[in-house]
């Protein structure tokens, strides 16, 4: 559950600064590590569109180790709305040949996922980290009379139904039959 709590909020808040859903292109995410295995001292943090840049690299073959941020590391916020990712996927180019990660999820990018490159003599590489499957959560408020907290539902789904549209049913409403 902690765990699943630490993945939640990091796709929250990373996504925030870039955010479409849906069918629409996939987002870049901001704030997501990008260092040299060899040299952690080489390293770069995705801005708001999910892009980030290692220069003055000399030739040769390397390992870039990408990794989310835990969310005690992030800022928190508020609000209710949020957009949560359900896979990512890392671009690599500039590198002698283009390499690309698909299908990653939550867990495994805030683990780290290893991707082996060849830099070339210019010694520069560049990349993009993107979230796709967006999907588009609001916040339910706790219910008047229930010790039940407020959570988070999927829009459009019978969850996110704001309360003033639920009907109480009562036994009587069960055991009249309905007009014809």
């Amino acid at each position: 559950m902690k765990n699943m709590t630490r993945c939640f909020v990091f796709f929250v808040v990373a996504l925030a600064a870039s955010v479409s859903y849906g069918d629409q292109e996939p987002s870049g995410v901001a704030a997501v590590n990008v260092a040299l295995k060899q040299n952690p001292k080489k390293k770069a943090v995705t801005d708001a569109q999910g892009n980030f840049v290692l220069s003055a690299l000399p030739a040769g073959s390397y390992t870039l180790f990408v990794w989310g941020p835990s969310a005690k590391d992030l800022k928190q916020t508020t609000g209710s709305v949020m957009i949560v990712a359900t896979a990512y996927s890392i671009k690599v180019e500039g590198a002698k040949r283009s390499a690309n990660q698909n299908n990653i999820t939550s867990d495994k990018l805030i683990a780290g996922v290893d991707i082996p490159i060849v830099v070339g003599s210019d010694g520069k590489v560049q990349g993009r980290v993107l979230a796709e499957g967006l999907k588009r959560f609001v916040w339910v408020p706790q219910r008047p009379g229930t010790n039940l907290p407020g959570y988070w539902a999927e829009e459009g789904s019978a969850e996110a139904v704001p309360s003033h549209n639920i009907t109480r049913i009562t036994r009587k409403d069960l055991l009249t039959p309905p007009n014809r």
